[in-house]
């Protein structure tokens, strides 16, 4: 089959949170840019019926394969909205499709306190400069805003309300959190006007109302608007290297190789597009798996030792059980935050109530999902016999103890205000959708995102973070926003 070749001012891989901000801060410039995105749209289109649900899971649900560990159905293979990746003591969950991660999340937007961020990311960015600046400017971005009192204290949210009592009986703190939602489109989900989804808690593969404010409705669509953007889905990049007749890392630009397939995987034509400035933003996952490649095939081979290191985990997923009932469908997403630090002011829990729309009824669950800071161990390694990034994570690592001890700490206050309730399980994930790092900011690349020793080469995405200690979506649309600046400024004055 004959590589097509192209060339583009800007190649942008994956439309991710890290992606999208880049794409609409470069069409605002009047920079023509190239977005490659493996996934394919998934617009909403009124019929609610364009993602799989929980409870009639499909091909949709996941990525070219037939099993997904979010549902026990055997699945048709289609190019679904997430990649479930198994690795070494900590398996993947990776978003696919225009938009990125933010069609099949609860686009949570934490703020992470000033100690949070002190333990991360304190040693290259500044904490005062990210409040006053680029998380303000994130929130804008993303519209995001917590539930409004009406929607919550409809019959709908009655497990949040429930899960808020349950708090403040054990005096832990809660409060709303940010959520990327379109609270108008949530109260004509409870209407009938539109197809139930947040209020059924039908929101992991997608929200067929439309009330998710996902990024190919939002700044992706902003972009396109501009005349300066163009989305190329169902496209996957097989490698990256220097610019034909150009040595790795002496400035002289990239090539891209992808693979345009369809919505069966099955490829359809190839393409190879040389850009002066390659911008890798397909989250923690993608990334990784095209540096380690690029570096470890020889594309790319001065790449930093350091790539692949300080991966980290913090998300915490409970379930308790012997409280009052609550909704048999539990309303989403996330409406509240609990942060309890009274303990361990080091390692402080956040929990948010996730809802659970096949809870047993009549035993009054409620299931939590949140984070708990703990060290950035994890490290992705090529591995040449699967073509691929493999996660390594010490899950019995003695390091781990103090984040497990918080957990349960936080838990047994909970129980123990609240007679008759039990935890059901609890742990720090071993299948991650917020695993975060493997680029760490600083290190791989300098404060902004270029790769160091390659010219022309950004990372603005997640795995720039080695954690934040809450969920990670708004950090990440903040470092991007900084992070596209400076990009702007490189190509705009051809530094």
């Amino acid at each position: 089959m004959v590589r097509e070749q192209h060339r583009a001012d800007v190649v942008i891989v994956g439309s991710g949170y890290g992606g999208a901000v880049t794409a609409l801060r470069l069409a605002e410039a009047g920079v023509d840019t190239v977005l490659l995105e493996r996934g394919r749209r998934w617009p909403v289109d009124g019929s609610g019926t364009t993602f799989a649900t929980q409870t009639a899971p499909d091909g949709r649900a996941a990525w070219l394969s037939r099993s997904s560990p979010l549902t026990d159905a055997e699945l048709d293979v289609y190019c679904g909205v997430l990649e479930f990746v198994p690795g070494d003591g900590m398996n993947l969950l990776a978003g696919a499709g225009v938009g990125g991660a933010s069609l099949a999340s609860n686009g949570t937007m934490c703020l992470p306190s000033e100690e949070l961020f002190a333990h991360t990311l304190g040693a290259v960015l500044d904490y005062r400069e990210m409040v006053e600046r680029w998380y303000p400017q994130a929130r804008e971005l993303i519209g995001c805003a917590p539930i409004p009192d009406d929607v919550y204290e409809s019959s709908f949210y009655r497990s949040a309300r429930s899960f808020a009592d349950q708090l403040e009986r054990a005096g832990i703190p809660w409060s709303k959190v940010d959520l990327a939602v379109d609270w108008d489109a949530v109260r004509e989900e409870m209407t009938g006007a539109r197809v139930r989804s947040h209020v059924d808690g039908l929101n992991v593969f997608g929200v067929n109302s439309g009330a998710q404010l996902s990024l190919d409705r939002t700044l992706l669509a902003r972009a396109e608007a501009s005349g300066r953007l163009d989305v190329r889905p169902l496209s996957t990049v097989t490698e990256i290297g220097p610019a034909d007749g150009t040595a790795p890392g002496d400035g002289g630009g990239y090539r891209v190789d992808y693979d345009r397939i369809d919505e069966r995987g099955e490829i359809v034509s190839r393409h190879r597009i040389v850009t002066p400035r390659l911008v890798l933003a397909a989250g923690t996952l993608g990334t990784n798996r095209i540096l380690l490649r690029a570096r470890a095939t020889g594309a790319l081979p001065g790449l930093p030792a350091a790539l692949g290191s300080r991966v980290g985990n913090s998300e915490v997923i409970t379930a308790r059980t012997g409280m009052a009932e609550n909704n048999p469908r539990q309303g989403g997403p996330c409406a509240i935050i609990a942060q309890d630090g009274k303990d361990d002011p080091a390692r402080p829990v956040s929990l948010l109530n996730f809802p659970w729309p096949d809870a047993p009824a009549g035993e009054g669950w409620i299931t939590t999902i949140g984070s708990v800071p703990a060290p950035a161990l994890g490290v992705f390694r090529y591995d040449p016999d699967r073509d691929d990034a493999v996660l390594s994570w010490p899950v019995d690592d003695p390091a781990f103890a103090g984040a497990r001890a918080s957990i349960t700490r936080t838990l047994d206050r909970l129980d123990e205000a609240n007679p008759g309730s039990r935890t059901a399980f609890s742990r720090i994930g071993t299948t991650g959708g917020n695993v975060v790092g493997g680029v760490p900011l600083g290190t791989v690349t300098d404060d902004v995102g270029r790769v160091a020793g390659h010219p022309g080469l950004y990372v603005i995405d997640g795995s720039l973070l080695p954690g934040t200690g809450v969920p990670p979506a708004l950090t990440v649309t903040a470092v991007a926003a900084r992070s596209a600046r400076h990009l702007v400024g490189d190509v705009t004055t051809g530094a």
